[in-house]
């Protein structure tokens, strides 16, 4: 019987954006983002999420 081979887990990138006043993006709320000074408040995403933010030059995105 032979052994199946299974695929390591390769857990995706993540990135935090920030604004131009160094708070971490924590979310949207009433259509609106929301930013915080606290970066563990940070809601990190995948680089496939954050096409809005690659396009507007105030924004920066780094690892997390």
């Amino acid at each position: 019987m032979k052994r199946r081979k299974y695929r390591k887990y390769i857990p995706p990138e993540l990135y935090v954006v920030l604004n131009q006043n160094g708070e971490a993006f924590t979310g949207i709320k009433g259509g609106k983002f929301q930013y915080s000074s606290d970066w563990s408040e940070a809601k990190p995403l995948g680089i496939d999420h954050t096409g809005y933010c690659q396009q507007k030059r105030y924004l920066l995105i780094i690892m997390h």
